[in-house]
């Protein structure tokens, strides 16, 4: 017997993971263009430089957990980054395992050309949603952050 839509109890076109996945994917499928061609950067490097710019000096470490990236890919962009002048990469003192990286002025002069564009594009994809709407989809979306960052902390183990 064939399984039809109607059978499936889950509904992939429904299910909140896989709609803010998709999104996800297609707001940086469509910024990645945009900043590589613009700014000669791609979307990890992004992430960093922008993550850099809020919170200061981070370790690798660091970054990768505030940013979602695997480990490999915060290596291969900040690699990347300090070869275009971007960020500083020292060794942590207190810790000599552990690599610090900051932007450099390069890298703040960047961050100040990005952040019109990154204004104008949440702008423009929030533009559908009513004040109030963007506000609740803050509160939101910062519960929704806390409760994945939870649930990765479990190794996604809910009992």
């Amino acid at each position: 017997m064939t399984n039809t839509s109607k059978d499936l109890p889950l509904r992939l076109s429904e299910f909140a993971p896989y709609q803010l996945a998709v999104v996800g994917n297609r707001l940086s499928h469509a910024i990645a263009a945009l900043y590589e061609q613009k700014y000669n950067i791609q979307i990890p490097e992004w992430r960093i430089l922008m993550t850099l710019a809020e919170w200061g000096q981070l370790s690798a470490h660091e970054v990768a957990d505030r940013t979602s990236m695997d480990r490999a890919r915060v290596s291969r962009a900040q690699r990347r980054m300090a070869d275009l002048g971007l960020i500083s990469v020292t060794i942590d003192e207190l810790d000599r395992r552990k690599t610090l990286l900051d932007l450099t002025q390069k890298g703040w002069e960047l961050v100040e050309s990005i952040v019109p564009d990154a204004e104008r594009t949440g702008d423009w994809l929030l533009g559908v949603l009513e004040q109030q709407e963007r506000e609740y989809l803050n509160v939101i979306m910062k519960k929704l952050m806390e409760r994945a960052e939870e649930l990765r902390k479990r190794g996604g183990i809910l009992e």
